[in-house]
């Protein structure tokens, strides 16, 4: 894809983003014209991709396939390189749509443009970790609201995400190891008071590794919105700020795919 066509294609979701009800000038952003005749996004604090590297050592959830990708042309003997890639639909970084859970549910080939668009709201859990014997506690309600007290409420649409640290184990074992997670409860509280987008995690998902019900993903599914697990560098991400474009390719009822998602840093950055 060319340059201003990409920026033409950040620029339009930029503006989808804007209908489903945040201004992004109330982020700093602006969309404007650009060279040779296409759009211009201007992210005040800048940008970031937010997805891991894809390639065969991607740590995949239990049971699901393991990647694997094959080289079946190369420019010095064919004149071009073509790869073969076989993988799951939940590795890596991806986008969890309803029909993931819910029999019934919408699959991510019928989400709309405006539901791959979102304020970010981070909240960071890691020196909460470091103080207490079990990691794989579940974020309570009383938690939340916690949380927004001391950094701000949570904006209309937001992409909820849990912050761990365990993007830095993403591809080693650890990464398997137990972590924290949302609480059913706390999910759809935040549905019902805050009407958020989607909850999101940088683990295998946004559910405590104690939850055998997966109910953070469950309740999120049930209500007909989205899921972003295994998010990458999330500590470019300010607490409430930043903006997220995550699309996924529209597999026919598919339960999601992978997703490289793109940050846009705003000006009123709080960390």
């Amino acid at each position: 894809m060319s340059r201003a066509r990409t920026v033409t294609a950040v620029a339009a979701a930029c503006g989808v983003f804007a209908t489903a009800g945040v201004a992004a000038a109330n982020f700093g952003f602006s969309v404007g014209g650009g060279s040779g005749g296409g759009a211009r996004l201007s992210c005040p604090g800048g940008m970031s991709r937010l997805g891991h590297i894809f390639d065969e050592n991607a740590t995949v959830f239990p049971g699901d396939p393991a990647p694997h990708i094959e080289i079946v042309a190369d420019v010095a003997n064919d004149g071009y390189l073509v790869e073969l890639v076989e993988t799951g639909t939940h590795t890596g970084t991806h986008l969890d749509a309803p029909g993931h859970f819910i029999e019934g549910g919408r699959t991510v080939d019928e989400l709309d443009a405006t539901e791959f668009v979102w304020p970010a709201y981070v909240i960071d859990v890691r020196d909460r970790m470091a103080n207490e014997d079990d990691d794989d506690f579940q974020l309570t309600v009383d938690d939340v609201r916690a949380y927004e007290r001391a950094n701000g409420r949570i904006r209309r649409g937001a992409m909820v995400i849990i912050q761990t640290g365990f993007d830095a184990f993403y591809g080693t074992d650890a990464f398997l190891g137990d972590a924290p997670g949302f609480s059913g409860a706390a999910v759809q509280w935040m549905v019902d008071r805050r009407d958020i987008g989607g909850i999101g995690s940088d683990t295998f998902g946004p559910d405590a590794t104690s939850d055998d019900l997966f109910d953070a993903t469950y309740t999120i599914l049930l209500n007909d919105k989205v899921a972003l697990p295994g998010i990458n560098d999330v500590d470019s991400l300010s607490i409430r700020g930043d903006l997220i474009i995550a699309n996924a390719i529209p597999l026919r009822d598919g339960s999601g795919f992978e997703t490289d998602p793109l940050a846009c840093h705003g000006s009123n950055r709080d960390r």
